[in-house]
């Protein structure tokens, strides 16, 4: 089971109105595997997942996708997927109920979609959603050797990360005031960087800062973050990069880039705490540990 092709659909779409995205899955062998057929996948599934219980699924009571995995055949671990993404986003506090799965191309492919609010939480959702089910299923099943792993660790991590990207009170009241009134609207960064409406409409805000201030593009530069996903977005080239908040984070994703690697405060200016040429892993850490007061995200 793995996942071909990832779509985020920010806007009105073909399958809503809202916000979703679209996950191109191939089941491979699992095709042929339906949740009743897998023997204990479903005790297994509502163990570390009670909640999914109250998803209704078809039916439209209570149950009802509880239901559907164990009636019959059971139902393709695609529409399983599409269900736990979205009990893992309503874990962590957004209010989505939006999915459908449907087959599309070969045999045991499928266009997963499922709603979401905040786009990086979605998007970690999805991921997660796969790895618990592959590490749901028997051994001779999986393909590969199940990645050892804690859900409720990772869950935990990703509740946590959710609530840090929550706005603060004077943004979320100038986008419910947005949404009162049928204004469409965009998050662009991690924090209160927000689009209100489209095209030549468009105006921007940030917390409080709206574009007719001229401050707010200081702002926008002084974040390495937000700049580099900006002009990314732009099509424009940068380098590749990952915030990370631990040492071993950073020495993990340096061994992703590949070295020599820089190793940067996330928000501050002058060239302070910046370390570069940086060869092999203890040479990271020692320079995220040297450095780590200076800021709580680094890349």
């Amino acid at each position: 089971m793995k996942i071909l092709e990832r779509r985020i659909y920010r806007g009105p779409n073909l399958y809503a109105h809202f916000p979703v995205i679209r996950l191109r899955l191939d089941l491979g062998a699992l095709e042929d595997w339906p949740t009743a057929k897998i023997g204990g996948f479903v005790d297994r599934l509502l163990e570390v997942m009670p909640s999914l219980e109250s998803h209704t699924c078809s039916y439209g009571t209570h149950g009802g996708f509880v239901r559907r995995m164990r009636e019959n055949e059971g139902t393709w671990l695609g529409h399983v997927l599409e269900h736990v993404a979205i009990e893992i986003q309503v874990l962590t506090g957004a209010k989505v109920s939006f999915g459908k799965t449907r087959s599309f191309g070969p045999a045991g492919q499928y266009h997963v979609v499922y709603e979401f609010e905040e786009e990086r939480v979605g998007e970690a959702a999805g991921q997660l959603a796969v790895r618990l089910l592959h590490s749901l299923l028997p051994t001779e099943l999986a393909g590969a050797p199940v990645e050892a792993f804690e859900f409720q660790r990772e869950l935990d991590e990703l509740i946590e990360f959710a609530q840090r990207r929550q706005f603060g009170p004077s943004t979320a009241s100038l986008i419910r005031a947005a949404e009162d009134r049928d204004i469409p609207w965009i998050r662009l960064n991690d924090h209160s960087l927000v689009q209100l409406g489209h095209g030549r409409f468009q105006k921007r805000i940030q917390a409080t800062v709206t574009s007719e201030t001229r401050h707010i593009s200081v702002e926008m530069a002084s974040d390495k973050e937000m700049t580099n996903r900006i002009l990314a977005d732009l099509g424009l080239p940068v380098p590749r990069q990952y915030v990370v908040r631990s040492a071993e984070r950073a020495a993990e994703m340096a061994e992703r880039l590949g070295y020599p690697v820089v190793v940067k405060p996330l928000d501050a200016n002058h060239g302070r705490g910046v370390s570069i040429d940086l060869g092999d892993a203890n040479a990271v850490r020692a320079a995220f540990e040297v450095r780590a007061r200076l800021e709580e995200g680094w890349w």
